[in-house]
C-alpha cells in the first residue's frame, strides 16, 4: 500500500489505519478507474482478435487490487468503522444518533422531539395532541438534556451580556443605560437564564414558564421607555471549556461521559470557575456593583425581585451595603417556599425599617394571588399568597403581575409604606387555618 499512498492526505475526518488504508483505495481507484475501463470493453469486445482479448484479460488480472471498486468501504468519518454506516450521512449508527440528538444534522427530527404550535406550547411530534412529557426517563441526566435543548429554543427578546473569556451571562433590555427605573430580578441557583418554571413551561406555555411574559408585562406598561430589566443568572455559575459557556451544576452533571455508569466529568476548581462569578454571593456582588453600579444611571432607582436563595443573597448584599443603595432602593419583592427568619438575618436598622414598610413576600399557598397571609412575625413584612400551593419556582410565572402592581403603587405615591398585617394564626380552630410551610391563612375574627 505505500506505494500508493499520497504524500498529503486531505482527510478531515476521524484518522486510523483502516480509514488511511480506504482513502489510498479511492486515490488508487480514482487514478486507473479509466484503465480498467478501457481494459473491460477490449474483452468484452467480440469485434477485436482473440490475441488482443486475451491479451487485455492478462493485462486486467495483473493489475493491482486497490484499483477494484469492491476494495472501497463506507466508513464511517468520525469512528472508521464500515458496518452500519448511514451512506447519506456517512456516519455509522451511534455517531449519527450523538449527532442529531445535538441538533447537528439539518432535517433530522427524532420522532419522539417535540415543536411548538400555534399557541407556545410544546408538543410531542409523534403525539401532538398529548401534553408536554417533563419526566421522559428515569435518568436525571437525559431529562436535564432535553430541558438543556428546550432552554437553549427561549426566544428571548433581551440583549445577552457575554464575551468570550469566561462569564456568566445575564439578560438586560437595550435601554439599561438611559432608563430612570430598573426592575432587577434574582431567580434561584438551580435555574437557566431566563426559565423561570420547566414545569409551567410544560403544561401552559413557553411564555408563562419563562422571562417572556415578564417582560411583556413590564414593557406593555406606559412608562415603559424609561424602564430596564435586568435578569441574573445564579444558576449557571460552572464554565464549560469545550462548549465555551456557562451552564448550571445539574447541566454540568448530564453532559455525555464515556460509558453509562462512568462518573461525571471532573468540576476544577481553577479552570472551570468563572472570575467574579464563582459563587451565588459573587454573583449577586457583581451584578449590582458592575451593572447597576456602572453601566445604568447613577439617579435610576431600582425596584428589586428575589426568588429562594436569590432572595437571600441579595438581600444579604444590601444589608451589609445599604449604605450605598439607601436612596436607589425603592422596592422589594420576594418569593420563598421555605422557612426563613429575616429578622435574624438582617442587621443593619436603617435597612430593617425600610424592609418593614417597602418589602412583600410571596409564599407557597392555594389561596388567590395577593390574599394576605400571616408571617410577618417570622419575615418582619407583610406576607402574601403566589397563587401556588407546591413549587417554589412556580412563584414568579403566578405572581408577577402583583408584584409589578406593587412596584407601580410604590412609584405612583410619594413616601408610599406598607400598613401592617398583623394577621394572627388561629390556633382554636385548626380546621379553618390552610398551612404550608412559611405560610398562614386564619379565617378568625381577629383577622384584619
Amino acid at each position: 500500500m505505500s506505494q500508493f499512498r499520497a504524500k498529503k492526505l486531505d482527510l478531515s475526518c476521524f484518522i486510523n489505519v483502516r480509514v488511511l488504508r480506504d482513502h489510498t483505495k479511492r486515490k488508487v481507484f480514482e487514478q486507473y478507474e479509466t484503465e480498467r475501463q478501457a481494459l473491460r470493453y477490449i474483452i468484452r469486445n467480440t469485434t477485436l482478435p482473440g490475441r488482443t482479448r486475451a491479451q487485455a484479460q492478462l493485462q486486467l488480472s495483473q493489475m493491482h487490487c486497490y484499483t477494484r471498486s469492491t476494495q472501497i468501504n463506507n466508513r464511517c468519518i468520525e469512528g472508521g468503522k464500515s458496518r452500519g454506516v448511514f451512506k447519506d450521512f456517512r456516519m455509522a449508527r451511534y455517531p449519527f444518533r450523538m449527532n442529531a440528538l445535538e441538533g447537528n444534522l439539518p432535517g433530522v427530527k427524532k420522532a419522539s422531539w417535540y415543536y411548538i404550535n400555534e399557541k407556545d406550547q410544546i408538543r410531542s411530534i409523534a403525539h401532538p395532541d398529548e401534553e408536554f412529557n417533563f419526566f421522559i426517563s428515569k435518568n436525571e441526566r437525559v431529562r436535564e438534556m432535553q430541558r438543556e435543548a428546550l432552554d437553549s429554543q427561549s426566544p428571548l427578546k433581551l440583549a445577552t451580556f457575554s464575551s468570550d473569556d469566561p462569564h456568566t451571562p445575564i439578560l438586560t433590555s437595550s435601554n439599561l443605560v438611559t432608563a430612570k427605573r430598573l426592575i432587577v430580578y434574582f431567580g434561584e441557583s438551580m435555574q437557566d437564564l431566563g426559565i423561570f418554571a420547566h414545569q409551567i413551561i410544560g403544561e401552559v406555555s413557553i411564555a408563562s414558564g419563562s422571562a417572556l411574559d415578564f417582560v411583556h408585562a413590564v414593557q406593555s406598561r406606559e412608562d415603559s421607555a424609561d424602564t430596564a430589566i435586568v435578569i441574573a443568572n445564579l444558576g449557571q455559575l460552572v464554565w464549560y471549556r469545550r462548549g465555551q459557556r456557562a451552564m448550571t451544576i445539574a447541566s454540568w452533571n448530564a453532559l455525555s461521559r464515556k460509558t453509562g455508569v462512568g462518573n461525571s466529568m471532573r468540576l476544577d476548581a481553577v479552570k472551570n470557575r468563572i472570575p467574579g462569578s464563582g459563587s451565588t454571593k459573587e454573583h449577586v456582588k457583581s451584578v449590582f456593583e458592575e451593572v447597576l453600579g456602572k453601566l445604568a444611571r447613577q439617579d435610576a432607582v431600582v425596584d428589586l425581585i428575589g426568588l429562594g436563595n436569590g432572595a437571600e443573597e441579595a438581600v444579604g448584599y444590601l444589608d451589609q451595603n445599604w449604605k450605598h443603595w439607601e436612596s436607589k432602593v425603592r422596592a422589594i419583592c420576594v418569593g420563598l417556599g421555605f422557612v426563613w427568619r429575616v429578622r435574624d438575618d438582617i442587621h443593619n436598622e436603617k435597612f430593617k425599617d425600610f424592609w418593614g414598610k417597602r418589602a412583600r413576600a410571596y409564599l407557597i399557598h392555594n389561596e388567590p394571588v395577593e390574599t394576605p397571609l400571616a408571617g410577618r412575625q417570622e419575615l418582619s413584612c407583610n406576607c402574601f399568597s403566589s397563587g401556588e400551593s407546591t413549587f417554589t419556582e412556580c412563584i414568579m410565572p403566578r405572581s408577577h403581575k402583583s408584584m409589578l402592581a406593587f412596584f407601580q403603587l410604590v412609584n405612583d405615591i410619594p413616601g408610599y409604606f406598607e400598613a401592617e398585617l398583623d394577621i394572627p394564626k388561629d390556633e382554636d380552630d385548626m380546621s379553618r387555618v390552610v398551612e404550608w410551610e412559611t405560610g398562614i391563612r386564619a379565617h378568625s375574627p381577629h383577622a384584619a
